[in-house]
């Protein structure tokens, strides 16, 4: 159930100003900075406008919020549970059918997991409704049997991505022999049963998740591979949320760990075999463009009557007021034109901390702070989330100047980008307190890029830019064209099997 505030800010960030005027005009005790702001920007154009986009290429569903494989490095909770939420455990016909107009203009149709993929009982009904487009499902492969792949192979799934890393305990298996014994044997059945049925559908192809217990194994796994009938490879990195992994992963020593990967990935690359990081470069480095913004929009279901979506593949949040993207105008809200302008029209040190140390496009960062933050090392000076709390007393008792002074405090010495957004956010109201609207601004451009998801920063943002727009905005910088990298391999498939 929205608040009051929240559909102000909705309205606001979707550039529906009438309605934003009409509900501050009904609840006048709410929100009276951004109502002030309101007034003042009249009839200056929306901000941002020029930075609209076509619709996402790539629609990501996760449509399965359970799990019995039990994987020790499992960064969505199910090293130690089976689903994750009490009375929600897959995505549902209706909410599915909810979002086919955002499928209406795409390619690319993905399902993946924060579960097992293929535990959903829907999902034959899923493909059955988009069998125009290159469907994807990413899946263990442990509920797979023979009469589940004819019912893929009937139903047009175009790709089947199987996820296995090995012999590392960590991993899908926990290295148990007969667990890869039988991953292998599914691999097989698949192009048995394509042969029984005379399908060139699904390909299929492996996603493998990378950490310093399968590295050196990894050249040996993209060989087995490749002798099943495997021509395309994902690397991705192990992530360590709870941090107890995190000596496992590759950031621990990610030098070292970034020449082995790319050695192998040199190698199997120029035998043929399509090896890429995250499915998008040949290399295990940082990336030059994200190559998911514009690209890709993903819709994850959190219970049975509420879906929030994501722009990224990373952690990156977007607003809770536009989350649930149940119409074309959130793509095009004020958060994602700026997230565009910080992208393709911005200096790199301008984008969100989480795209500034995105484990998928900023490795070297990522590692860094990875290593950072587990150092263990006890912080010297005193507890920041003590000095925000004495900060926002006095913000709320007015007492601006000493606010002002706990706020600063509160964001030196610590890595917590939320707390740090949060302290952004209060000294920005301070200044709208005080009339300062360019320091106003600077404090709400910080308190959005340390935490993106701030709603009501990006509603005072949105004015203070609608005010005063920037004088030059740089031509804006192509997007990374993922399509056209996943058509390649595509057609190159459907070629070699025509």
């Amino acid at each position: 159930m929205h608040s009051i505030n929240s559909d102000i800010i909705r309205a606001v960030l979707t550039d529906d100003l009438g309605r934003a005027k009409s509900l501050l005009e009904e609840n006048p005790d709410e929100l009276p900075l951004l109502a002030e702001l309101l007034d003042r920007a009249q009839e200056k154009p929306f901000p941002l406008s020029h930075l609209k986009a076509n619709d996402p290429d790539f629609v990501i569903f996760f449509p399965s919020y359970t799990c019995g494989v039990g994987c020790q490095m499992c960064c969505t909770g199910f090293s130690n549970k089976t689903q994750l939420y009490e009375n929600y455990f897959h995505m549902s016909p209706e909410q599915f059918d909810s979002y086919l107009p955002w499928i209406q203009n795409s390619t690319y149709v993905i399902f993946c997991g924060l579960g097992e993929t293929l535990e959903s009982p829907h999902m034959i009904n899923f493909l059955e409704k988009i069998q125009d487009k290159i469907s994807i499902i990413y899946t263990s492969g442990v509920p797979l049997t023979r009469e589940k792949i004819r019912d893929l192979i009937k139903a047009e799934l175009k790709i089947l991505t199987f996820s296995f890393d090995g012999n590392t305990t960590l991993g899908h298996g926990s290295g148990n022999p007969d667990y890869i014994r039988k991953f292998w044997e599914k691999v097989d059945w698949i192009e048995q049963l394509k042969k029984e049925m005379n399908s060139i559908f699904p390909k299929v192809n492996l996603n493998i998740t990378v950490s310093q217990d399968n590295q050196d194994e990894l050249s040996e796994l993209i060989d087995t591979a490749q002798q099943h009938g495997i021509q395309e490879v994902t690397i991705d990195p192990m992530t360590s949320i709870d941090n107890r992994n995190f000596k496992k992963t590759v950031f621990a020593d990610f030098e070292n760990s970034k020449n082995k990967i790319n050695a192998v990935l040199d190698r199997w690359n120029s035998e043929g075999v399509d090896v890429t990081q995250t499915g998008f470069t040949k290399s295990f480095n940082d990336a030059s463009c994200c190559p998911y913004l514009d690209n890709w929009l993903s819709l994850i279901g959190t219970s049975p009557t509420t879906v929030k979506a994501g722009v990224c593949n990373g952690l990156l949040e977007v607003p809770k007021s536009i989350e649930d993207f149940d119409s074309k105008e959130n793509w095009n809200s004020f958060p994602i034109r700026y997230l565009r302008y910080l992208h393709f029209c911005s200096p790199k040190e301008s984008k969100p901390m989480q795209c500034q140390h995105c484990i998928l496009t900023n490795l070297k960062n990522y590692a860094d702070i990875s290593i950072t933050r587990n150092s263990g090392e006890i912080r010297k000076s005193a507890d920041p989330l003590e000095i925000y709390r004495l900060a926002s007393n006095l913000k709320a008792e007015k007492t601006w100047a000493r606010a002002r002074q706990e706020f600063l405090k509160s964001l030196e010495n610590h890595h917590d980008f939320s707390l740090k957004g949060r302290a952004y956010f209060h000294l920005g109201e301070i200044e709208l307190n005080q009339k300062d609207y360019p320091e106003a601004r600077k404090y709400f451009e910080l308190a959005v890029q340390y935490n993106f998801e701030h709603d009501l920063a990006f509603a005072y943002l949105y004015f203070l830019v609608m005010i005063d727009p920037p004088s030059q905005i740089p031509a804006r910088k192509e997007k990374f064209d993922a399509s056209k990298l996943v058509n390649a391999n595509y057609d190159k498939y459907l070629k070699m099997n025509s």
